[in-house]
């Protein structure tokens, strides 16, 4: 029992330090897309993308990220028409898809067959947004 204080620092100064700043991203990272080219496809996307600046909706689009084993993309991020080159963009995700489908083929991987629509995307705050279930505009 006297080891629980010093657990409990160990445990507050690690929640400290995932509240720092980050640089935003768009969306979380699909955790297959790991390593190796397929990695190097995301930073491209990302710097496309950049900030996704925007100042009405219709600037917002949504880009699939990634593949799942039973089909479809791994995510949707939202990037703006105001600031990132659309066709560069659907080179790169059209890329990435065909890396991931290879490497889930090559691995035998699965995955869940739930199907990602594709949830849209607007403008919140100047930036591009992907809409989210539930959330009040």
């Amino acid at each position: 029992m006297k080891r629980l204080p010093g657990v409990c620092l160990v445990l507050v100064l690690g929640l400290a330090a995932c509240g720092a700043a980050q640089p935003p991203v768009p969306v979380p990272v699909p955790p297959s897309v790991a390593a190796g080219e397929g990695a190097q496809l995301l930073v491209l996307i990302r710097a496309e993308i950049g900030d996704a600046a925007c100042s009405a909706d219709a600037q917002c689009r949504t880009l699939p990220i990634g593949a799942r084993a039973c089909g479809g993309p791994a995510a949707w991020w939202a990037w703006s028409t105001a600031s990132a080159d659309g066709a560069k963009l659907q080179t790169l995700a059209a890329r990435l898809h065909a890396v991931e489908q290879e490497r889930l083929l090559r691995e035998g991987l699965l995955s869940t067959c739930i199907a990602l629509p594709d949830p849209g995307a607007a403008c919140v705050a100047g930036r591009c947004a992907v809409n989210r279930p539930g959330a009040a505009r």
